[in-house]
C-alpha cells in the first residue's frame, strides 16, 4: 500500500452501492479500507487501491472497528451493508427477523458508536449511511426492513441533533434512496 493522504472506509463495500462508492473514492485519490463477508470484485478495483478486511454484522468484529476508529488517515465512514426481503410480515421467519434487524439496525448503530469520538471531535470527519425511503413512510410489504430503516433513520436525527448541541460541525449523512 502507498502512503495514502485520505483513507475512507466502506462497511459493504464490496458489492452494489458501497463497490460503487469506493469505486469513486478509489477514482478521486482515496485508499479505502472495504469492510464486508466476500471480497470484492477483484476486476472492479484497484488491488492497490483498497484493503480488504472480512467483517460480519451477525458476529460484529469490534476490535477490528476499534482498530479502524483509531487511524486518523480514515476520514470517511460509509456505512452501506443492509439486507432486506419484500414479504407481509407474516412470511417473516422469526430468525430472519433477527438477522435484519440485527444487519441494518443494531450492528449500524454499533459502529457508529465506536466511531462517535471521531465524529464527535473537532477534526472534520465524513460519516453516512444508507438508509432507505421505506425508513421514512409506510411501505406494504417491508414491515422487518421499514422498521430496522426507520431506527436508522431516526438514529440519525437524533444523533445529529446531539452532535450539534456538543458544538461539533460534523454530522451523519442520512442517504435514502
Amino acid at each position: 500500500m502507498m502512503d495514502y493522504m485520505k483513507k475512507a472506509l466502506i462497511i459493504g463495500g464490496s458489492n452494489g452501492i458501497g463497490l460503487a462508492i469506493s469505486k469513486k473514492l478509489i477514482d478521486i485519490g482515496y485508499f479505502v479500507e472495504i469492510c464486508d463477508w466476500q471480497e470484492p470484485d477483484s476486476l472492479v478495483l484497484n488491488k492497490d487501491k483498497y484493503h480488504y478486511n472480512y467483517l460480519n454484522l451477525m458476529e460484529l468484529d469490534e476490535e477490528l472497528l476499534i482498530k479502524l476508529a483509531a487511524d486518523l488517515k480514515i476520514e470517511l465512514l460509509m456505512v452501506t451493508a443492509g439486507i432486506g426481503r419484500i414479504a407481509d410480515f407474516q412470511y417473516h421467519h422469526i430468525a430472519e427477523i433477527d438477522k435484519i434487524l440485527t444487519i441494518d439496525a443494531i450492528s449500524t448503530l454499533k459502529i457508529f458508536r465506536i466511531f462517535y469520538d471521531r465524529i464527535l471531535n473537532d477534526r472534520c470527519f465524513y460519516a453516512g449511511v444508507m438508509g432507505s425511503i421505506s425508513g421514512w413512510m409506510v411501505s406494504p410489504c417491508a414491515s422487518i426492513y421499514s422498521a430496522a430503516k426507520a431506527a436508522v433513520v431516526r438514529f440519525v436525527e437524533s444523533v445529529n441533533i446531539e452532535l450539534e448541541a456538543f458544538g461539533s460541525t460534523n454530522r451523519i449523512l442520512d442517504v435514502s434512496p
